[in-house]
């Protein structure tokens, strides 16, 4: 009996555990910065009038933010990974990056006056990320494919189009050069509660979505033909999987700018330490995909303070090692998915 207890209370503060560890970092993240505030002020509410509108308008929704996209990418890495049934799936696997690039750089060409709302260049990068994942599926819908191969090459094809248009264009316009490498590193800079307020109802019916994908993708594991034999309807799995998967990239995306490795990292991550039922890995992987990106965007913006990194250029030299060690672990067979 009290071995049980014992198994149950080390489960729960396994699951507990990074949410407190988010909190508390999120905490960090208020104080610290190129202004260091008190957090003794910030518990007291005792703070300047300077520093509460820092707090309140500056950090605070950049860290909302960062936890949000975090999420997302976790949480797409991890059903991406067991719909395609690949440890090297991530939320860019769709084209969807390189949709939303497109419409950034388009945007770029375009006399536009910013909305009162939002800006042109974000808007035209959520409109080209669904462009992307809506040919994705118009592309495997012509060659009438039902596997998730299909699904995959249609992704990659689709990606790489709209990647080489993104690169005519920035080669004609090279003052336009800078502005979009920022963007396509990855970066929560000027990012306030316009962003968190437009994306985060969409974000948080892709979180929704993505979660109800477990209890397909658990049966997915035995192989398509397998799996249509017990039941699943794979062709609503395909289209469930793109949609969920595209919105939420798109959200991510929009958000923060294209941030790498994420999506890749957080599911193994998680995997290694739940397990690889998707109940429980896809929500673990919201989680720890949100503590990474937090991590990476406080140590973008306080490393090299007053200046500022693109946070993309952190998750990739935290990522690379780790995907080295995951191609390592893929060339002796001992890869699980």
């Amino acid at each position: 009996m009290e071995i049980k207890g014992s198994a149950k209370l080390n489960s729960l503060l396994l699951k507990t555990a990074p949410v407190i560890v988010l909190v508390v970092i999120s905490f960090i993240a208020l104080c610290i910065g190129t202004k260091f505030i008190s957090p003794l002020a910030v518990l007291q509410k005792t703070c300047s009038r300077t520093d509460y509108i820092i707090i309140t308008k500056i950090r605070l929704p950049r860290i909302l933010l960062s936890i949000v996209c975090g999420a997302l990418l976790g949480g797409t890495g991890a059903v991406f990974q067991g719909f395609f049934r690949n440890p090297l799936a991530d939320p860019g696997i769709m084209g969807v990056c390189s949709g939303a690039t497109f419409g950034a750089v388009l945007s770029g060409l375009l006399p536009l006056a910013a909305i009162s709302f939002l800006s042109p260049t974000t808007i035209f990068a959520f409109a080209g990320a669904l462009l992307s994942a809506f040919c994705v599926f118009l592309f495997s819908k012509v060659f009438r494919g039902n596997s998730s191969v299909t699904l995959l090459l249609s992704g990659t094809a689709i990606g790489t189009f709209f990647s080489a248009i993104a690169s005519i264009i920035l080669l004609t316009h090279e003052s336009d050069l800078h502005s979009f490498y920022v963007w396509t590193t990855g970066s929560f800079n000027a990012k306030g509660w316009k962003e968190f307020n437009v994306f985060i109802i969409p974000s948080l019916i892709s979180l929704v979505l993505l979660e109800f994908a477990s209890r397909h993708l658990d049966v997915l594991v035995c192989g398509e033909e397998s799996a249509q034999t017990f039941g699943l309807n794979y062709k609503f799995l395909r289209n469930y999987v793109l949609l969920a998967g595209s919105l939420a990239t798109s959200c991510a995306v929009c958000s923060g700018g294209i941030i790498s490795f994420v999506g890749l990292i957080a599911p193994h991550i998680v995997r290694k330490l739940y397990g690889p039922l998707h109940k429980t890995l896809i929500f673990e992987s919201m989680i720890y995909g949100a503590l990474l990106m937090l991590l990476a965007d406080t140590l973008a913006r306080t490393v090299v303070a007053p200046s500022e990194l693109p946070v993309g250029i952190i998750t990739s030299l935290v990522g690379v090692p780790c995907f080295i060690v995951v191609l390592i672990k893929m060339s002796g067979g001992t890869t699980r998915v």
